[in-house]
């Protein structure tokens, strides 16, 4: 069976999926794992209390932002035909 070519609104459809998970991947990374690090720059006493948590969650939100990422990267994928 022969594969149809992709329209070029197809084809916007799937970048615009791809981008907009991969932009939610990098709203999570940055509230995840960077706002602690700056928060605890400005206001140290604020690391203190359960530091374990707050690297646990920082090392969840990195990894489901990269898991966001990788899921748009293979949206692409579907270009390719």
């Amino acid at each position: 069976m022969m594969d149809v070519p992709l329209s070029d609104a197809k084809k916007e459809q799937i970048k615009l999926r791809a981008t907009f998970l991969n932009n939610i991947g990098i709203g999570v990374i940055l509230v995840g794992v960077f706002t602690p690090i700056v928060r605890a720059m400005y206001e140290p006493a604020a690391i203190s209390g359960d530091l374990i948590s707050i690297l646990g969650t920082m090392t969840v939100c990195f990894s489901f932002g990269g898991a966001l990422h990788f899921a748009g990267s293979w949206i692409l994928r579907g270009l390719s035909r």
